[in-house]
């Protein structure tokens, strides 16, 4: 149950922070506050949330 609870909610954080393929500063900082969130409330794992922080920088530097 824990692993389909972490899928949902990576899924529901890259489908808010993601749904455009990058990411400007200030979507980023909320992309990362937001990760961090599920985080610290159990949701993902610290592993899930090293995905998402990737997958986060990836966004920004598609910007540059």
């Amino acid at each position: 149950m824990e692993c389909k609870k972490g899928t949902a909610a990576m899924l529901e954080w890259r489908s808010r922070f993601l749904a455009e393929g990058t990411l400007d500063e200030q979507d980023y900082h909320q992309a990362l506050c937001g990760a961090e969130a599920l985080e610290q409330a159990g949701e993902i794992s610290t592993l899930e949330w090293i995905e998402l922080v990737r997958l986060a920088n990836s966004a920004l530097l598609q910007v540059r």
